[in-house]
């Protein structure tokens, strides 16, 4: 299964079952990043994130691609895919800081302008930290809403923001001190 999206398929296959939809809390979205990611290698950064679309009518399984640096520095903190699943019982965002994982309280940034909830993520967690976060139209269920990373890529496609929304997700940050190296970087 080598590849974001190939990842991501074979996950969500193996675990969500039929009638699941958009806003229900077994909907899993995945985030993935393929093999050339944070090496530099051209086109080698794009990350993925899969899962039941809410702008899709029917409801139904579907994709979408950012580039930035998020995927990147997932890797750098150690991983290849992370799956969001159930519902928080209140406003959150995610911290992935190297190897912890935080579930923080996002009340003080719910409700706020995508640039000004990065604003206030990097103003709590340091500049090198970067995010994809939700506005209030994500909050508020929009189903074309958008996932917007700190340096404005965006998972535009399939309303992921409003399964964010759904999930009480404000946004996921990453901080990764880590590296890839390609092992043979002529070869590549």
């Amino acid at each position: 299964w080598i590849g974001d999206r190939a990842l991501a398929h074979k996950i969500f296959w193996d675990e969500v079952g039929p009638g699941v939809g958009a806003f229900d809390p077994g909907n899993k979205l995945i985030f993935a990043d393929g093999p050339a990611g944070g090496t530099g290698i051209p086109t080698g950064g794009r990350a993925v994130m899969c899962g039941i679309a809410a702008n899709n009518y029917p409801e139904q399984y579907c994709n979408s691609s950012i580039g930035g640096w998020v995927g990147t520095v997932m890797k750098y903190a150690g991983y290849d895919a992370i799956i969001i699943e159930g519902k928080a019982p209140k406003h959150t965002y995610l911290l992935i800081d190297d190897d912890k994982v935080s579930f923080l309280d996002a009340s003080a940034i719910w409700g706020m302008l995508i640039s000004d909830a990065q604003e206030a993520i990097f103003l709590a967690h340091g500049r090198d930290t970067f995010s994809m976060v939700i506005g209030p139209a994500g909050e508020h269920l929009v189903r074309d809403a958008t996932i917007t990373t700190s340096n404005d890529h965006t998972l535009a496609k399939a309303g992921f923001g409003a399964v964010f929304g759904s999930k009480n997700l404000k946004g996921i940050a990453f901080h990764g001190t880590g590296s890839i190296t390609p092992y043979d970087i002529d070869e590549v």
